[in-house]
């Protein structure tokens, strides 16, 4: 089921990016600081962070999609991540813009415990300031992340994001 969304998100955001269909849309980058709240293979909790970037695409004023990718480091662990994620969006479009939507990724682990590569689903809710050709954000996510062979799953709970950019 997971690779399912994952791909229908995936391939409906390539189509959008090269379809001439974007009307009274703008593109936007966004440098962004990550934390995630974790939990280890004994239950016990676990912090990660790192940085990220993603390139947003506003469709028809109140619809949004994104690519993004970070870099999510749990040092307690010695255990690092590479989120490679989708998400689609709704937000009421003003100076400050509230926004809710869905996402889905695939995750590359570098560790020497159980852990493993896979995918997931996460929620997100989050609040973007608009400014002429710059901006900022903030938002928090509720993941759903299988990356092991056990129903240990590191990345499952919350993160928040918050970062700058640029629009054109």
């Amino acid at each position: 089921m997971n690779k399912r969304v994952i791909m229908v998100l995936m391939v409906s955001l390539i189509f959008v990016g090269i379809s001439g269909f974007s009307m009274a849309g703008e593109t936007s980058l966004t440098g962004f600081l990550t934390y995630w709240d974790g939990v280890d293979s004994s239950g016990g909790s676990v912090y990660g962070s790192g940085g990220g970037i993603k390139l947003r695409k506003k469709l028809l004023g109140v619809f949004a999609g994104d690519i993004r990718s970070s870099y999510v480091r749990f040092s307690d662990i010695d255990t690092s991540v590479i989120p490679l994620e989708a998400t689609i969006m709704v937000g009421i479009p003003f100076l400050l813009e509230p926004y809710l939507g869905v996402g889905g990724g695939y995750y590359i682990v570098d560790s020497d415990l159980k852990y493993e590569n896979g995918m997931g689903v996460f929620g997100v809710a989050g609040v973007q300031f608009n400014l002429f050709v710059v901006g900022a954000m903030a938002e928090v996510r509720y993941n759903k992340i299988d990356m092991s062979l056990n129903d240990e799953n590191l990345m499952d709970g919350l993160s928040a994001n918050v970062g700058l950019m640029i629009k054109w």
